[in-house]
């Protein structure tokens, strides 16, 4: 093993500043050539996981967090990433079975392949897409394509042109379901098409002030904007799911609401709509709430950016449990109520008066968790 020792640490070395600069494809590219010449260290296989989770490969990931168990069955890295992952794969999954979509057809309508277009290929004849959409599904979009594209009318979907057409089909659909969800919850639908921009960055995760996992992120800009960090072209539906909830609530509250409103009930309720609050975050929050790090309303509601990113993930779960506690105490029709007084002009601590009949102090700042 000696001769091998060497080329293998330089492997596992170039892997780690790779992962630190969000390069995860090429992390996991030396991660395996590294395993290649050395297999004895248990950690590696768990510092491969975290590269597999971070390109959506869960599966993968899952699988080598049980080789890192098998060779160090006591690893507390390996056990806390196994069941952090778990609980998100289990919530993710649960998320896109209630959507439906798994009950689908498998094959789009001719209708949807009608309205789809590649962008970039100027030598395409009438009717092309439809017929490759149809006899080539489930294999990736030709390189020499910029993107799919397709106007449904209420909005526009551009996704990027590695994904199939199968998963474009897949998309339209959750988009639908989130504008209808979304919408019954908030009474609030767009007049005014929407842009909805999905790509893959290739690898490189563009996220680190997501409260998501940081190989998918979004943003809303006055159009809705999705990237997802995957090492093949496909992306995860679950998790691009979660983001389109999440944005679309950002894209109805910001077209409702006139006046600024505090950042903590922007992303509390973006959050909770896109998703439940996870056991391991609880657990997270009950530790910020049992060493008194909470922050407070004032630091949640300045913009998340200005956090330390350890702080800012905390943010995003307290805002999270902010929200679930007012709209299991208060439905959302209280929620809209209190959105209706604030695009009045109210001030939020008025508004909350108004609307819970409590004072903003007495909203217990971790949710459930602080009563």
């Amino acid at each position: 093993m000696r001769h091998t020792a060497s080329p293998a640490l330089s492997h596992f070395q170039r892997a780690a500043i790779c992962y630190q600069q969000a390069r995860y494809v090429e992390a996991i590219r030396h991660y395996l050539a590294g395993l290649k010449l050395d297999v004895t260290r248990h950690h590696i296989y768990a510092d491969l996981a975290k590269a597999y989770e971070m390109v959506g490969e869960w599966d993968r990931a899952l699988t080598y967090l049980d080789i890192a168990l098998q060779r160090c069955p006591d690893s507390p890295t390996a056990h806390r990433r196994k069941a952090r992952l778990l609980q998100e794969k289990h919530g993710f999954d649960a998320l896109l079975f209630e959507s439906g979509i798994l009950h689908q057809p498998e094959f789009p309508s001719r209708e949807f392949l009608k309205c789809l277009e590649k962008d970039g290929d100027d030598s395409r004849k009438p009717g092309s897409v439809l017929q490759e959409a149809s006899s080539d599904y489930g294999q990736r979009a030709a390189r020499r394509h910029t993107y799919w594209r397709a106007d449904l009318g209420r909005f526009t979907l551009i996704c990027d042109a590695a994904m199939s057409a199968q998963s474009v089909w897949y998309i339209s659909q959750l988009v639908r379901r989130t504008s209808t969800e979304v919408g019954k919850l908030l009474r609030f639908y767009p007049t005014d098409p929407v842009a909805i921009t999905i790509t893959n960055t290739g690898g490189i995760s563009t996220a680190p002030q997501s409260p998501l996992p940081r190989w998918a992120s979004g943003c809303y800009d006055g159009q809705i904007r999705l990237t997802y960090c995957a090492e093949a072209g496909e992306p995860v539906l679950s998790i691009l799911y979660a983001l389109l909830r999440h944005e679309w609530t950002h894209l109805l509250i910001h077209r409702q609401l006139q006046h600024p409103f505090p950042n903590w009930l922007d992303e509390g309720l973006a959050q909770h709509i896109a998703r439940p609050i996870f056991p391991y975050e609880r657990h997270c929050l009950q530790q910020a709430v049992d060493n008194k790090a909470l922050l407070s309303f004032a630091a949640l509601s300045q913009p998340l950016s200005h956090l330390s990113a350890k702080r800012r993930m905390l943010a995003y779960l307290q805002s999270s449990a902010i929200v679930e506690y007012l709209t299991q105490q208060f439905g959302f029709a209280g929620i809209r109520q209190l959105l209706r007084r604030l695009n009045e002009g109210i001030p939020i601590e008025t508004a909350i008066a108004q609307t819970f009949a409590k004072k903003l102090a007495e909203i217990p700042l971790a949710g459930f968790l602080s009563l």
